[in-house]
């Protein structure tokens, strides 16, 4: 999509896959005429989020006026900043993530720390949501928590970005906003703003600071866990699929931003925890990419002395 004097659509459109194996539909759209029961409306529901567990990528999107993938010097350009710049950049960040985690690797292996309010109660949010996914509970309701916040996401960007919304769409087939503005910021904002997971700590903070207990913290870091595991998880599931979001500002670049983005909000988290130290963490990736730089820069030169 490129911005222009008109509305600009951000748009993520998902064909329901019917005949999934938990509701018998022998034609292919016979869910939408179902007369509006509760029963058939939670059919037509469980029938639309069957195409969410679909894991096939999808290579047949087409582009349309609102929307153009990245083409020509531009595309190339992406692809060397994402490979030369972000790539190696990310690298680094890992390499000095697991250095710190390897320090840390005394207090992580302590139970005390496991049975810490903090750290017990996430990992609980995040099994009770591997629960729920696992035996697909309440996958329509998922299905539309995650386009929700996902448009949402968009919305509140171009907000930020000083732009207008005059229109926005949330379904479980999927949805889109109509905004003037578009930029690396609103569309790929969905794919590194845990949304709900931050209204979650917002709403727990105020009630925590006019009423503090233990079983507001427990609820706290609860839905914590859940809400992070929530964002990763359809974060993964949707990044292999073909998104406009992605493939109009070019695939690596996307990509290496998302990765940078939840790399980053991965060590907040892992600060928060206590388990690794931010100042700790710049020596170490200064030290990392003076190793890296060093390692490639004797390989260069060595592939050179050779020819």
């Amino acid at each position: 999509m490129r911005p222009s004097h008109h509305t600009s659509r951000r748009s993520r459109k998902a064909e329901p896959e019917f005949g999934d194996w938990r509701v018998h539909v022998e034609k292919p759209h016979e869910a939408e005429h179902l007369r509006p029961t509760p029963v058939n409306v939670l059919r037509r529901m469980q029938v639309q989020a069957a195409y969410w567990q679909n894991t096939d990528p999808l290579y047949e999107l087409e582009a349309t006026d609102d929307w153009q993938p990245v083409r020509g010097w531009n595309k190339a350009v992406r692809i060397f900043i994402g490979l030369c710049v972000l790539l190696p950049f990310s690298i680094v960040m890992v390499y000095a993530m697991m250095l710190q985690l390897y320090h840390a690797g005394p207090m992580v292996g302590n139970i005390d720390f496991w049975q810490s309010l903090p750290v017990w109660y996430s990992v609980l949010g995040a099994l009770l949501f591997m629960a729920v996914k696992y035996f697909r509970l309440i996958d329509p309701m998922l299905v539309f928590i995650y386009v929700a916040g996902h448009e949402l996401t968009h919305a509140l960007a171009a907000l930020l970005c000083f732009g207008k919304v005059v229109n926005m769409r949330v379904d479980i087939d999927g949805g889109y906003i109509d905004t003037d503005k578009d930029n690396l910021f609103i569309s790929l904002s969905p794919y590194f703003v845990p949304i709900w997971m931050l209204c979650w700590l917002g709403c727990f903070y105020a009630v925590n600071w006019i009423w503090p207990s233990d079983a507001c913290m427990a609820w706290f870091y609860a839905g914590f866990g859940f809400w992070w595991t929530f964002h990763i998880y359809w974060t993964l599931w949707v990044i292999p699929r073909e998104q406009p979001d992605l493939l109009e500002n070019g695939v690596v670049l996307s990509f290496m931003i998302i990765m940078l983005a939840n790399i980053s909000a991965l060590l907040l988290v892992l600060r928060g925890f206590g388990v690794i130290s931010l100042k700790g963490y710049a020596q170490d990736f200064v030290h990392c990419a003076v190793e890296i730089y060093t390692t490639y820069r004797e390989l260069a030169l060595w592939i050179i002395r050779s020819f």
